[in-house]
């Protein structure tokens, strides 16, 4: 199962939208509105409950800088992966899409295609709005 975000310009140096998005706690207000966000006590991750959905973990696995940041599933139970893409499109301007892969049995996928891809679509969405500061 294979979802990709559209991409998201800001008004950012590429450096500048990757430095904030290095940092696990400025995701929570990335996150849909009826979530539940924390942060992994070792800094390396981070948590969301989506409604109808057990909780989702993401523990931090790579980081290029400025080029992307991976994130993998903190569980062996469960295969997945999202990859946060930022590149240049100037001096002060960025673009930003997210990537998630998973490897689900059907009866998961089938369960969780709708609230990832509104989770992937409401990153970038609020990514877009709420921009980085």
């Amino acid at each position: 199962m294979n979802f990709q975000s559209r991409k998201v310009s800001l008004d950012q140096s590429q450096q500048k939208a990757f430095d904030h998005l290095k940092e696990m706690s400025n995701y929570e207000k990335l996150m849909p509105e009826e979530s539940e966000f924390s942060v992994h006590e070792s800094g390396e991750g981070f948590s969301v409950q989506l409604k109808g959905l057990p909780k989702v973990g993401l523990k931090l696995k790579e980081i290029q800088e400025p080029d992307f940041i991976l994130f993998t599933s903190p569980s062996d139970n469960f295969n997945y992966e999202m990859k946060v893409n930022v590149a240049s499109t100037g001096d002060n301007s960025s673009e930003v899409s997210i990537d998630f892969n998973g490897k689900f049995n059907p009866m998961i996928a089938m369960m969780a295609k709708k609230p990832l891809t509104k989770l992937i679509e409401t990153i970038a969405d609020n990514l877009e709005t709420k921009g980085i500061s």
